[in-house]
């Protein structure tokens, strides 16, 4: 069969002329528009505008889709997207599944699955860890983790299961030097770093334990929320993570947001 034969044009788009570059008014300024910016541009009986998701949600990192473009094929992405979907979706760096449910999501043979996931286990993106009748146990790694890179501060890790032990060594490189601060648990204030690494404030623990209070709703116990704090300063969490914790506290549940 030659190629022209086996040529199938994708419907809608034989219909689209390439068009000079902000031809069109409207488009320029949909695409013009801000993260967030809430307005929506009328294209074609079209609504082109901001998104905003209020019910449930994945917060994924951005470069668990960018950087495997170009290490992964278009099954094995599928399968991983899927497994970050089980995994740093319900917040968890880890996901039990049966291999049913995968062939389900995926529509792939049990030959083709078994393949996929061993060239995933091969380039360093997922591990199987246990099995039982519920499914096998992933270990589902991050791309800077699969590159043996450190996570940095935008992935918050769950602290040690007990005070003052991990049952094994950090696993990321680098995050043995802790971050300069002003004060370690007991101290009065702990400084705060910019994304390069510069100074950009000092915030005093007990405005820490306030915001952090506030932030879950329960205003009169700052001793507990500044214990948390030390606790996790003790356990290596850098200033800007624990921002992160007091942002996260925040925000409303993904599932009971208001409208």
């Amino acid at each position: 069969m030659s190629a022209g034969r086996d040529h199938r044009s994708i419907r809608g788009s034989a219909a689209l002329s390439t068009a000079p570059a902000f031809a069109e008014p409207e488009l320029a300024t949909a695409e013009a528009l801000a993260p967030g910016e809430m307005r929506r541009i009328g294209f074609h009986g079209e609504w082109l505008g901001a998104v905003r998701v209020r019910a449930r949600y994945a917060p994924l990192p951005l470069e668990a889709f960018d950087r495997v473009a170009d290490v992964l094929e278009a099954d094995e992405q599928g399968t991983y997207f899927q497994l970050l979907r089980l995994s740093y979706a319900e917040g968890r760096n880890f996901c039990r599944t049966p291999q049913k449910e995968l062939q389900r999501r995926l529509k792939l043979s049990e030959r083709r699955l078994h393949r996929v996931l061993d060239a995933l286990v091969t380039r360093g993106f997922v591990r199987p860890l246990h099995r039982d009748n519920r499914g096998t146990l992933w270990r589902v790694y991050l791309p800077r983790e699969a590159f043996g890179e450190p996570l940095g501060d935008d992935v918050l890790l769950g602290r040690p299961a007990s005070a003052g032990s991990s049952p094994i060594d950090d696993p990321e490189p680098g995050r043995s030097g802790r971050e300069p601060r002003g004060g370690e648990p007991g101290g009065s204030s702990v400084v705060v770093l910019s994304a390069d690494r510069r100074v950009r404030h000092a915030v005093p623990m007990s405005d820490l334990a306030r915001q952090l209070a506030e932030a879950r709703g329960t205003p009169g116990q700052l001793a507990a929320a500044e214990e948390e704090i030390a606790e996790l300063l003790a356990d290596g969490a850098s200033p800007r993570q624990i921002e992160a914790c007091i942002a996260v506290a925040r925000t409303p549940s993904r599932q009971g947001a208001a409208p």
